[in-house]
């Protein structure tokens, strides 16, 4: 009997053998130079509105707006609320809000929003005569931030100083910040994240980081980068006591909280700190996202005359084009392995990924590996669990695998192509990966997959 069942179970493994004849390839990959359009990330242009109870033709505006600025995938939206600043939002000022996100939201780019009162940088004259203001402004905006919170990406402010900066503002106080801070926090979506003007100010609205559930949705915006050797003030120990630090201090502690929250702005003054070197090397450790495309033009220029000296893709490009390729998240494949053992029914599979960028990705995408037989015009796709935001870019090199086992039952006989995809989970775009391989329609090529013979193939 024992003999009966060996020889019928050695027969079993025989015919499985027979059944499943699987030749697998797998892609070479390489980094690539190419300029990737993703969201969240690169350079921006500042689009201003200044909210009135009068009608306006935003539709028209913000057409207009995107249609000469067609080449980025963000925008710094500037709301301004001055004409409120005696008491409550009127009625017809919330519908022009909420018209003015309508149509923003019918463009493809996500939006840095800013609201303030001042855009001359005379806030002491332009915000409101007390801090109940500004808080009732926030609460009355609730529904509309909740509305449209698919396309806001980060809320630059607590709306409050010169140009909406935090600055030249009589509330500064740290009492004034925190309570601003808490209510922004408590009106938004907790997937929007916001952002102060300085380290300083972070520590004093999160308790030093106590206040977890805020710090994890708190990041920077700086509009002095590498201005200066604190970057105009932003890192000043004579300003705000203990809570200012100098500049290595602070850009070491960017570089621990800005690996999970986001932080971008402007470059500012041309002087040696934004030289292209010294640029790249601090741009990477503040993991900076996105920059404004006009300002300091100066400096943009100084980076254009540079010319990049590291070996690979990048060799001989100019500094400028260099950074803006690395603003954000810069994922590639790093290398792709697959096989089939003995007497196994699956295909293994693995990925590794790479973030070459200045940050990591901010939003976990929604990863799918897909078998597709072009000749039977048959697939399947599988989803592939990936921690990408582990990758943080600036200077860390690490890299993140991902494993998927394929059962062969799912796949009859044929010759399969591998593809992988990556979406981001709010604007439902494609990732696009920094290898040289092309996106297609299923994702990107991994390798190829034939099955000769296949557990269906006895049913055909």
């Amino acid at each position: 009997m024992l003999l009966a069942g060996l020889m019928i179970f050695l027969f079993a493994c025989g015919v499985w053998m027979e059944l499943s004849k699987v030749n697998i390839t797998t892609e070479t990959f390489r980094e690539s130079a190419r300029q990737l359009s993703n969201p969240n990330q690169g350079f921006y242009k500042i689009y201003g509105f200044t909210i009135s109870d009068g009608e306006e033709d935003y539709w028209a505006q913000v057409e207009g707006l995107y249609q000469n600025d067609p080449d980025t995938t963000i925008a710094l939206v500037e709301i301004n609320l001055q004409n409120y600043r005696e008491g409550e939002i009127s009625q017809a000022g919330l519908k022009n809000i909420e018209a003015l996100f309508r149509a923003l939201k019918g463009g493809e780019k996500r939006l840095i929003v800013r609201f303030l009162y001042d855009l001359e940088g005379k806030s002491l004259i332009h915000e409101p005569r007390n801090l109940e203001i500004i808080l009732k402004h926030m609460e009355q905006l609730e529904e509309i931030l909740q509305g449209y919170k698919d396309c806001i990406f980060t809320m630059q402010g607590l709306f409050v100083g010169n140009w909406g900066e935090m600055h030249g503002t009589k509330y500064d106080s740290d009492e004034d910040l925190r309570a601003l801070a808490q209510k922004l926090a408590s009106i938004t979506d907790e997937s929007t994240y916001l952002a102060v003007r300085t380290p300083a100010q972070w520590r004093v609205v999160t308790l030093r980081g106590e206040d977890q559930a805020l710090a994890a949705r708190l990041g920077l915006f700086n509009d002095g980068i590498l201005g200066s050797e604190n970057d105009l003030g932003t890192y000043d120990l004579e300003e705000q006591g203990e809570e200012r630090r100098r500049r290595s201090q602070e850009l070491a502690f960017q570089e621990e909280i800005c690996a999970s929250v986001p932080n971008g702005g402007e470059v500012v003054v041309e002087n040696p700190y934004n030289d292209f070197e010294n640029a790249v090397k601090d741009l990477a450790t503040m993991h900076v996202s996105y920059l404004n495309q006009d300002y300091d033009q100066e400096v943009l220029d100084k980076w254009a005359r540079a010319t990049v000296a590291e070996k690979g893709c990048f060799q001989g490009m100019d500094g400028l084009n260099y950074i803006q390729r690395h603003l954000g998240c810069r994922l590639l494949i790093q290398n792709v392995s697959a096989g089939k053992k003995a007497f196994q029914n699956w295909v293994s599979l693995s990925v590794s990924f790479q973030n070459v960028g200045f940050a990591p990705i901010y939003a976990e995408p929604r990863a799918t590996v897909t078998f597709w037989d072009e000749a039977a015009r048959y697939g399947k796709s599988y989803p592939l669990d990936c921690n990408l935001r582990a990758l943080t870019g600036g200077h860390a090199a690490g890299k993140s695998t991902a494993q998927l086992e394929i059962p062969l039952e799912d796949l009859p006989r044929g010759n399969y192509t591998i593809y992988l995809s990556l979406m981001d989970p709010s604007s439902e775009t494609p990732i696009q990966l920094a290898n040289t391989q092309d996106l297609g329609n299923y994702g990107y090529r991994l390798g190829s997959v034939e099955i000769k013979y296949g557990p269906k193939a006895y049913e055909e």
